[in-house]
């Protein structure tokens, strides 16, 4: 088989990534596994997987790969895709939407090959240059489809309309895509926050603490937070981040690789949950997938972000904001204080630098099992 790549485009990416997309034709008899990324790296080649939940390929492709930024930024890196096995025809469903599209593509290669052989046939002896010549037609009762030209025209408008909007305000296929997570994710915390909502519930999460109870509200909301470290899985949400200058607020997931990232605002796996002593990292998108950080450089000194945990909630305010390079991990380690650490690529559209904003904890709510007598408190509306 034979992969011919159409295009390559940059799709989004996050803190140490950059998600690349590569497009075109799979010549041969499929349907196959989604093709694997070869990209040197030094000395050796590093394979790359597609994103988790790629199709088989039949024909057309897309697939997405989470490709390391020092990789990313190697411009004269040969890339080259690895062919992947053929999948038994049985155990892929025909797609009828490929199915169309491939009969309208080939469609269009009758018309081309018809025009071509029109300008090319010699002129018949004896009949004048401005003689018709027969071209072969569909059936005329068949209902006709836009022509080449028309085709091209409508999917200019759309890439234009798409890249207006991603300039505008953002990328709006991945938004819709992330509003309908963070909903499916609303629920999900609530749930979280009933299971945090009682001692009794606490206790049963967490058997292995320690055999005095915490007596204080600060203490009870450090040991819950060391559980719901400890029990986060990737992607699942474990609170909610609230910014008032910006007038947005967001689910927070566990984790920030791409596809915690895909669904919201994503905590860093090693820095402090609130509530613990340290850094609280948490990373988010500018251009794509809901870009819940695009407006991250409009905070001021002083603005209030909330932070609101199944154990608490927590008001920091911003002490400033700077710009880093995407090695630069400092502002995520612990500083002697607790505080806050909002992480994104700076400037838009691009992945060469970061930004981030910092604040200081100014005030901490115990919420549930962390209250006092273990009265559960509601998430803020």
């Amino acid at each position: 088989m034979t992969w011919d790549v159409a295009q390559a485009e940059w799709a989004g990416g996050g803190p140490g990534y950059a998600l690349v997309r590569l497009s075109g034709h799979a010549r041969g008899a499929g349907p196959f596994a989604p093709p694997t990324l070869l990209v040197p790296d030094g000395a050796r080649w590093a394979r790359l997987a597609p994103e988790p939940g790629t199709p088989p390929v039949r024909g057309w492709f897309t697939v997405d790969f989470a490709l390391p930024l020092h990789l990313a930024i190697d411009d004269a890196a040969e890339w080259w895709l690895e062919p992947g096995p053929r999948l038994a025809t049985d155990d892929v469903p025909t797609d009828p939407r490929v199915e169309a599209i491939a009969a309208r593509v080939a469609d269009l290669a009758d018309e081309i090959a018809a025009l071509r052989a029109r300008l090319e046939e010699p002129t018949p002896v004896g009949v004048g240059a401005d003689a018709p010549v027969p071209v072969p037609r569909r059936h005329r009762f068949r209902p006709r489809r836009p022509g080449l030209p028309a085709l091209l025209f409508a999917a200019g408008a759309l890439a234009v309309g798409d890249a207006a909007a991603t300039v505008l305000w953002q990328e709006p296929v991945s938004a819709f895509w992330t509003a309908r997570q963070q909903d499916a994710l609303e629920g999900d915390l609530q749930r979280l926050d009933t299971a945090y909502a009682s001692p009794a519930a606490a206790q049963s999460i967490a058997p292995k603490t320690a055999s005095a109870s915490p007596t204080t509200p600060e203490q009870r909301m450090r040991t819950l937070a060391r559980t719901l470290d400890a029990s986060a899985k990737a992607g699942r949400p474990i609170g909610e981040l609230r910014i008032p200058h910006l007038d947005n607020h967001y689910v927070i997931v566990a984790g920030t690789g791409a596809g915690s990232l895909r669904k919201g605002p994503g905590h860093y796996d090693g820095t402090a949950l609130p509530g613990e002593p340290g850094t609280v990292g948490i990373a988010g998108h500018r251009t794509t997938y809901g870009a819940p950080f695009r407006h991250l450089d409009a905070l001021d000194r002083g603005d209030p972000i909330t932070v609101t945990m199944p154990y608490g909630t927590f008001t920091y305010k911003v002490e400033g904001t700077r710009i880093v390079k995407p090695s630069d991990v400092s502002t995520l380690k612990a500083a002697g204080r607790q505080r806050l650490a909002l992480t994104a690529c700076h400037p838009l559209y691009s992945a060469k630098q970061r930004i981030v904003v910092l604040a200081r904890l100014v005030s901490a709510t115990p919420r549930g099992a962390a209250a006092a007598g273990g009265a559960a408190q509601a998430r803020p509306a």
